[in-house]
């Protein structure tokens, strides 16, 4: 079984949902060909909603059924490259991101020990913010190409991922600016959006700590 509780291909969920955010985040911007480029995207964003779809519990049937529309419609846009599609499909996956990052806070609450599969939560929850931010922005770039600044000369959308990722951290270093207003609030947003999840979890697990260190 490709699922299992817990599981996926075999790998603890918390595990094969950390690596695959950051095999799309981490790795597949490297790549020069464009074809593998392409397929490797593909196959890495899959793989973080299959992993996704690991961790949604049973009873959430509603949100498995949004995973799995997000699976689809990605795998749809190989072969179809319509604005307004590509934008509804970009809206559902940031939609599906934002839930699994609600569901890994509340997996995250409910522990009562900081164990490593709550580190690793806690990490993949950063990680689909900075994502979240990139279909945000690749909506903004769909419908106004000149929303941010993105050199000529480079991949577009691996300069997305960057950029996004950058904001999220609130490092900005400048060489890629958002220039429309929209985009600004959104980078707002992502910078923002970073730093209160970052500090919600640094309390959960403190708290945790401290009231294990008592026990």
């Amino acid at each position: 079984m490709i699922l299992k509780p817990g599981q996926i291909f075999g790998i603890d969920n918390s595990i094969f949902l950390l690596l695959s955010i950051i095999s799309f985040v981490f790795i597949f911007p490297i790549l020069d060909n464009e074809f593998i480029h392409d397929f490797f995207v593909t196959v890495a964003y899959t793989l973080v909603l299959l992993s996704i779809f690991s961790i949604i519990e049973s009873k959430s049937k509603w949100m498995q059924y949004l995973v799995i529309l997000a699976i689809i419609a990605n795998l749809l846009i190989v072969f179809v490259q319509d604005k307004y599609l590509m934008a509804i499909i970009f809206s559902v996956s940031a939609i599906t991101f934002t839930i699994a990052t609600g569901i890994l806070i509340k997996h995250i609450a409910q522990h009562k020990n900081v164990s490593i599969a709550v580190v690793f939560q806690a990490i993949s929850g950063y990680l689909l913010i900075g994502i979240i931010g990139v279909l945000m922005n690749g909506i903004l770039l769909l419908f106004n190409e000149n929303a941010i600044s993105i050199p000529v000369d480079e991949a577009r959308f691996s300069s997305l991922i960057y950029y996004s990722f950058i904001t999220l951290t609130t490092i900005g270093y400048g060489e890629i600016v958002p220039s429309s207003v929209i985009a600004r609030s959104v980078s707002i947003f992502i910078g923002a959006s970073g730093q209160i999840y970052l500090t919600v979890i640094i309390a959960m697990i403190i708290s945790k700590y401290v009231a294990k260190k008592r026990s």
